[in-house]
């Protein structure tokens, strides 16, 4: 991510300090940054000069006189908290600190900061020098200068700036779980990875959700959930297989990843990959998903392409409507910008809040309802009291929902 991040920098003119830990990965990132580059000038007819706009060095103390900085190491709370603490040391009194995280409390990380309130979140989206989405993420304590600066850098980077809240994988991000929660689920009852993404892909993604975490690598959120102590060592002794915080829980991407399928980058994920990376369907992880169940004493069965359909997508919209409640994010079209920006929402379907307009409101809290008293299990399937609200208001346009919304607390 570090490498895409400077490439967008020096792109928008922007002298960068690249610093690195390690001889052998500032070697290797200087390759590879300067090979982006390359490739850039070749196919957009820029400048050569940027190759030289970049300097590489394993002395953090050359960011002493930089006005910005932006930290963009794994996402590792303990890590992030130290170089947070080490700039502070470092860098001039007003810098601004800026931490590259998908998910990571940035009142932790701004705790380990002299100075919390020049600490902000910019979760930049892969590959960092292409996509065009950036989450500017504030807490309490942060700045409006801080959080205007990054705003300000968005749009010198000709990205998309959307300022949002601090909780645990911002907006896009905490989305994502109950999606990728429903996707799982709907595995261990009886579907299989492909039927899910053939239906994720005809309403208009150019991926299904499994594809996707094939190509992202599943030790992706494999580390998150360790993170988050949901597997791993920090996951207490005789805790449920299947249940946490007596919620349901699902441990196959977690069995997946101690078996070494970590997707694309190994061959085999959710799908085989053997030639030019196609994804085909793999007959072993559909025994596997055999023994899972009857290990488990699940009875498979049928499901249907509208219920594939209903709860990936309204699991992911009613999480918006409660983003919306605490105050997450301003607007439900700052939400809409997030997914068809960042997520591969498809365009011609508006975004998810206006999708749910579209569908409509009555429709979404009643298959909602259906669906959480079939699975009492699965919390995200409650129907927000936002979106209870809305339809008892008549469903009004999306762009109404602002005055209620401003009703509620906001964190922004």
């Amino acid at each position: 991510m570090g490498r895409g991040i400077a490439v967008s920098l020096s792109r928008a003119g922007i002298p960068v300090i690249a610093v690195e830990t390690e001889q052998k990965r500032l070697k290797a990132g200087r390759k590879a940054v300067n090979s982006m580059l390359t490739r850039e000038s070749q196919k957009r007819g820029l400048a050569e000069a940027h190759l030289g706009s970049i300097s590489f060095t394993l002395d953090l103390r050359k960011l002493r006189d930089t006005d910005l900085v932006i930290e963009a190491v794994f996402e590792d709370m303990a890590l992030k908290k130290q170089i947070f603490s080490k700039l502070s040391s470092v860098c001039r009194p007003d810098a601004l600190l800026c931490t590259n995280t998908s998910g990571l409390n940035i009142d932790e990380i701004a705790s380990a900061a002299s100075r919390p309130e020049l600490v902000v979140g910019t979760h930049f989206f892969a590959p960092a020098h292409v996509m065009k989405l950036l989450e500017v993420v504030c807490g309490p304590r942060t700045s409006p200068v801080a959080v205007a600066t990054a705003m300000q850098l968005a749009k010198r980077l000709e990205k998309i700036g959307v300022v949002v809240g601090n909780c645990s994988g911002f907006v896009g991000n905490r989305m994502m779980r109950p999606y990728t929660e429903q996707a799982y689920y709907l595995l261990e009852e009886g579907a299989r990875p492909e039927e899910v993404d053939l239906v994720l892909e005809e309403f208009g993604f150019a991926m299904g959700i499994f594809r996707v975490m094939d190509l992202s690598g599943l030790d992706v959120g494999w580390r998150s959930r360790k993170e988050l102590g949901l597997t791993g060592p920090k996951l207490p002794p005789g805790t449920e297989a299947r249940s946490r915080g007596g919620r349901r829980y699902s441990p196959l991407p977690d069995i997946l990843c101690e078996s070494g399928r970590l997707g694309q980058k190994t061959g085999r994920g959710w799908y085989l990959y053997e030639k030019e990376r196609v994804a085909t369907p793999d007959p072993w992880l559909q025994s596997f998903l055999e023994d899972y169940r009857s290990r488990f004493g699940i009875q498979s069965r049928r499901v249907g392409q509208d219920e594939i359909l209903e709860r990936c997508l309204y699991s992911l919209i009613n999480e918006g409507f409660r983003i919306l409640q605490e105050g997450i994010a301003a607007s439900p079209e700052d939400i809409d910008v997030i997914y068809v920006s960042g997520y591969g929402w498809p365009r011609h379907r508006g975004g998810p809040m206006f999708y749910a307009w579209m569908v409509g409101l009555p429709k979404v809290l009643d298959k909602l309802e259906h669906y959480h008293r079939t699975h009492p299990d699965i919390p995200n399937l409650a129907p927000s009291s936002m979106l209870r609200k809305l339809v008892a208001r008549g469903s009004p346009p999306v762009h109404q929902w602002r005055a209620l919304i401003q009703q509620h607390s906001s964190q922004l």
